[in-house]
C-alpha cells in the first residue's frame, strides 16, 4: 500500500475513472445495485461503499483539522499579528472581495447552463420549496457546525496557550496534516470511482456527467479575470512591468497546477516572493498562513458550485443573498485544508444552510468530485497559491513604504 503514494494522485484518479466507464461499457450494473449476498440485504452498492470511503469520514476529519490547525496556531503565536501581516492580510481579503464579485457576474452570465440535474429525477427533494428567510440564513452560517469548529479551534488555542503547550500541539497538526493527505490519496480514487459508477446508472447515464463540463465556463472566466487583476495589482504595487510578475509566478503557477496541493507548492510560492522582490525568510510566515486558509480559489469554487446546485434544486436567489453565499464561501474557504479536493466535502454544509436537502447536497458532492481533482481543484490551487505569494510580497512593499503607520 505504501507504494501508493509513489504514484501521482492525478494518474490514480484516471486510472479509477477509466475503470468506472469500463466497467459500466461491459454492463457490470450489479456494482451499483444495492448487495444481496445469501439474501441478506444491504442498502449499499460497492459503487457507494466506495464513494462512502472518502465522503464519510472526510467531514469529521476535516472539522478536527480545523480545530487543531487554528488551536496549534494560536497557541504558537507570539506578540499579535504584527504590522507587516496586516497589510498582507489586506490583500488577501481585497483579492478575495474581488473573486467574489467576479464569480457572482461570472454565475449570472452562466446562470442557464444545465449543470446539474433536477432533484425529483433522482428523489433527493425539490417541488415545493419553504424558502428560508434572509436573516435565518445569516444565522444558519454563525451556527453552522463549520462555524462552531472555528469557535472551538480558537478556545482550544487559549487553553493550549494557557498550559504553554503550542509546540507540542503545532508538531500534532503537522503529523495530523501528513496524514490527511495520505488518506486522501487512497480514498480519493474510490470516491471518483463510485461516483462515476453511480451516476453511469442513475437516470441520464452519460448526459448527467457530460453536462459538468459547461461548469467550467464560469469557473475560467471568474479564476482568469481575477488572476488578471491580482497581476495587474502586484505589478502596479511592484512598479515594474507585468511581464516581471509573469515571469515571477508562472512556475509557481505549473507546481500548483500538477499537484492540486497549497501545501506542496510551499517552496514554490517561496521562489515566487523571492523573484517579486520580497525576501525569502521575512515572506515564509506569511504565504505559509496564506497556503493554510486557502482563499481566493476556493472561494470562487465553492461559490459557483453552491449557486449552481441552489438554482437545480430550485430555490431562486437575489444578489444579496448570492453575496451571502459568497461571505459564506469565503469564511469556509479559510478553513479548507491545503490537500486536493478537502474543500469539496465543505459544499454540502452550505447548500444545507442555503435550504437545500440533505440528500441533494450529498449528491452534488459526489457527482463534483468527477471532475474536481481532474480540473476544478487544479484550477483553484493555481488561484490560492498565486493569491499567497502576490500579496505577501504586495503586503511587505506596502510596509516597507510606509512602515510606521502601524507598529510591529
Amino acid at each position: 500500500m505504501s507504494r501508493i503514494h509513489d504514484i501521482p494522485l492525478l494518474l490514480l484518479v484516471v486510472i479509477a475513472a477509466g475503470l468506472a466507464f469500463l466497467f459500466w461499457f461491459l454492463g457490470f450494473s450489479w456494482l451499483a445495485q444495492d448487495i444481496a449476498p445469501g439474501g441478506t440485504y444491504l442498502v449499499k452498492s460497492i459503487a457507494g461503499l466506495a464513494k462512502d470511503a472518502l465522503f464519510v469520514p472526510l467531514k469529521p476529519l476535516m472539522y478536527a483539522l480545523i480545530i487543531l490547525s487554528i488551536g496549534s496556531s494560536i497557541a504558537i503565536s507570539r506578540g499579535g499579528l504584527g504590522a507587516k501581516f496586516i497589510r498582507v492580510l489586506a490583500f488577501f481579503v481585497m483579492f478575495s472581495l474581488a473573486g467574489l464579485i467576479l464569480g457572482i457576474i461570472a454565475y449570472l452570465l452562466f446562470q442557464n447552463l444545465p449543470i446539474l440535474p433536477d432533484p425529483a429525477t433522482i428523489g433527493a427533494g425539490g417541488g415545493n420549496i419553504k424558502q428560508t428567510p434572509f436573516l435565518a440564513k445569516i444565522y444558519g452560517v454563525l451556527t453552522s457546525a463549520l462555524m462552531i469548529s472555528i469557535y472551538a479551534g480558537v478556545l482550544l488555542g487559549k487553553a493550549l496557550s494557557k498550559l504553554d503547550l503550542g509546540v507540542q500541539a503545532d508538531k500534532v497538526s503537522d503529523l495530523f496534516i501528513a496524514g490527511f493527505r495520505k488518506f486522501l490519496q487512497y480514498t480519493i480514487p474510490l470516491a471518483v470511482f463510485g461516483s462515476i459508477t453511480l451516476a453511469l446508472n442513475s437516470p441520464g447515464g452519460v448526459q448527467t456527467l457530460g453536462n459538468l463540463f459547461p461548469l467550467l465556463l464560469p469557473y475560467l472566466m471568474a479564476m482568469i479575470l481575477t488572476w488578471c487583476l491580482v497581476v495587474g495589482v502586484t505589478a502596479a504595487m511592484q512598479k515594474r512591468g507585468i511581464g516581471f510578475v509573469l515571469r515571477a509566478v508562472l512556475p509557481q503557477a505549473l507546481v500548483a497546477f500538477s499537484t492540486s496541493s497549497s501545501i506542496a507548492t510551499l517552496p514554490a510560492t517561496r521562489m515566487a516572493c523571492t523573484q517579486l522582490g520580497a525576501n525569502a525568510d521575512e515572506s515564509t510566515p506569511f504565504y505559509t498562513i496564506g497556503a493554510t486558509i486557502n482563499m481566493v480559489g476556493t472561494l470562487i469554487g465553492l461559490l459557483l458550485l453552491s449557486l449552481y446546485a441552489i438554482k437545480a434544486f430550485g430555490i431562486d436567489l437575489s444578489i444579496a443573498e448570492m453575496g451571502v453565499v459568497g461571505l459564506q464561501s469565503m469564511i469556509f474557504a479559510t478553513a479548507a485544508a491545503g490537500t486536493p479536493s478537502a474543500s469539496v466535502v465543505l459544499l454540502q454544509d452550505i447548500l444545507i444552510s442555503q435550504g437545500v436537502s440533505a440528500e441533494y447536497a450529498t449528491y452534488v458532492t459526489g457527482l463534483i468530485i468527477t471532475i474536481d481533482t481532474l480540473i476544478l481543484d487544479r484550477l483553484r490551487t493555481v488561484m490560492n497559491t498565486q493569491s499567497d505569494s502576490m500579496s505577501t510580497a504586495n503586503g511587505l512593499k506596502l510596509y516597507y513604504k510606509t512602515p510606521k503607520t502601524l507598529e510591529s
